[in-house]
């Protein structure tokens, strides 16, 4: 017997801990596609083994979305004065970066809001800080490079190569000073939605099946 259910998750976190929870209380053979914050997993076995395995996955899918850590505020200077730094940095990218690593991140005022630990956070300042130095010789625009560094950082990627990918992305547009293709907020979306991919967690291959039975979770 064959079976698909569905979960939605609020972000990459959630998605990560879901799949780290079934991996380790699934016992039936399942299929698991990632898709940004969506997880569709294929079931096959008996059917009282599917039953009890929807069961554990909705527990699962509860477990992680209920999985909260306390927000603390740090001041933006303080953050500067204890990382190494390269190049100064717009605040607003570390709370991106930090988001795409799967914490909670935003600024209120003059602190950085996030449940990431203190070492978390430095070297998040620290790792956006090297891509903006790197941006110095690149015909990019300022807003431009708000999205650069974050995927530089996010990806691993030289700058020349972050722009190409981020131009092909249609995040960009190309010219003799690479440039959004849209206003800033739309790239930050297009942003996440390549850095899911990125980011994509451990997930068994899998592939759509055609037919059967769907429960939401």
């Amino acid at each position: 017997m064959y079976r698909t259910i569905s979960f939605n998750f609020s972000n990459i976190e959630e998605v990560e801990q879901f799949l780290d929870y079934i991996s380790k209380y699934v016992k039936i053979e399942y299929y698991a596609i990632v898709r940004e914050k969506n997880v569709y997993i294929q079931l096959s076995g008996p059917p009282h083994e599917i039953k009890r395995a929807i069961a554990v996955m909705k527990t699962a899918a509860g477990l992680a979305r209920a999985r909260l850590r306390p927000l603390r505020a740090y001041p933006i200077d303080l953050l500067f004065k204890e990382a190494e730094t390269a190049a100064p940095v717009p605040p607003d990218t570390i709370a991106d970066y930090l988001s795409i690593l799967g914490f909670k991140a935003k600024l209120k005022g003059d602190s950085l809001l996030t449940d990431a630990a203190p070492d978390a956070v430095r070297k998040a300042v620290e790792d956006i800080s090297k891509a903006y130095k790197a941006l110095e010789a690149e015909a990019v625009t300022p807003h431009a490079k708000r999205i650069v560094a974050v995927y530089m950082a996010a990806r691993g990627a030289p700058p020349g190569r972050a722009v190409e990918e981020l131009a092909e992305a249609g995040v960009l547009n190309k010219g003799d000073v690479y440039s959004l293709a849209a206003d800033l907020q739309t790239a930050k979306k297009k942003l996440r939605a390549l850095a899911a991919k990125l980011y994509r967690p451990r997930a068994r291959a899998g592939r759509d099946v055609a037919g059967g039975g769907e429960a939401r979770g």
